[in-house]
């Protein structure tokens, strides 16, 4: 197990100095967020705060100035141009550029705008691999058993998204359920977030797949959940800065699309993962969990295959 950790260390420092060898995020092919994400436990405290507020305000880069973003983080101008020098970059204006060259945090219709022609099908899959790569080398191993240890601890389990996340949680919500019982995907319909929220507290955790665009209620909700004493799982891409310091245990999974729409494919697998984690933690009661559910497959669904009826007459 170390030996495949340190390898797996190895690996991901390796792609990283690949990566950051070319000038610019656009010529290494690696973005702002993964350079962030691989140096942000070296980083100073009013550097993480910088790196933050980059994040957050990604989407919109090209209309701040490096001084703008050093007054929202509360730093000073040198400590930024350190700060993104740090990075890979000669200066800020070189950031900028890759942003707008590699277009990481496009929105569905500037990607459409400014594609040059129609996706091509191989180079689509292509970066669904290498989400999936990166996914596997980036993720925090303590992390992902922190995040194991929330959901087989809970009392009860409630799973939220907004937007494209509403899918994901959605699916996390049908897998864990095999495994785990009171799994609630909220919001349940006809019901307000009020009516859904009240009453949790300790004892209780709460799933959110807090993708971009994350509607500013999102963090509310966290904030409403955390101050009841329940704990809260974030799976989220590398953008989340103020979601992120509500939640207990955050996995960031790499989510940038080929062309027109981001990728889902890496928090897909980490979904799968996650719930056979959790059914492998919890044993003979979430082999007795799914047993039941066979049995009544077989009840509530006499002509499917497993349990077909030979026809009368």
């Amino acid at each position: 197990m170390k030996e495949n950790f340190h390898e797996m260390e190895k690996m991901k420092k390796e792609a990283i100095a690949a990566g950051m060898g070319g000038r610019s995020a656009g010529a290494s092919g690696y973005g702002v967020d993964v350079r962030i994400a691989a140096l942000f436990d070296e980083l100073t405290e009013s550097e993480r705060r910088l790196a933050e507020v980059v994040l957050e305000a990604a989407a919109d880069l090209s209309a701040f100035t490096a001084g703008e973003l050093a007054a929202r983080a509360e730093v000073s101008a040198a400590t930024a141009a350190r700060f993104f020098r740090r990075l890979g970059y000669e200066s800020y204006g070189d950031l900028r550029r890759s942003v707008r060259e590699a277009r990481t945090w496009g929105s569905p219709l500037y990607e459409l705008s400014a594609a040059e022609r129609p996706a091509d099908f191989a180079r689509h899959v292509a970066q669904d691999i290498d989400n999936l790569k990166r996914l596997a080398l980036d993720l925090p191993p303590a992390a992902l058993a922190a995040a194991v240890e929330l959901l087989v601890s809970a009392r009860r389990l409630h799973v939220i998204g907004f937007r494209n996340s509403a899918a994901l949680a959605t699916y996390a919500r049908g897998l864990l359920a095999h495994v785990k019982p009171d799994v609630r995907l909220l919001p349940l319909a006809g019901q307000t977030l009020a009516e859904d929220l009240v009453g949790l507290g300790p004892g209780d955790a709460l799933v959110v797949f807090g993708f971009r665009r994350r509607p500013p209620a999102l963090r509310e909700v966290m904030a409403a959940v955390r101050d009841g004493g329940a704990r809260i799982l974030l799976v989220t891409d590398a953008s989340a800065a103020r979601t992120a310091h509500l939640a207990h245990v955050t996995l960031r999974c790499p989510n940038q699309g080929a062309s027109l729409f981001d990728s889902y494919v890496a928090p897909m697998s980490l979904i799968s993962h996650l719930a056979s984690a959790v059914g492998a933690a919890l044993g003979e009661a979430a082999e007795n969990r799914l047993a039941m559910i066979e049995d009544l497959h077989r009840r509530l669904e006499p002509f499917s295959p497993a349990g077909r009826r030979t026809p009368r007459g």
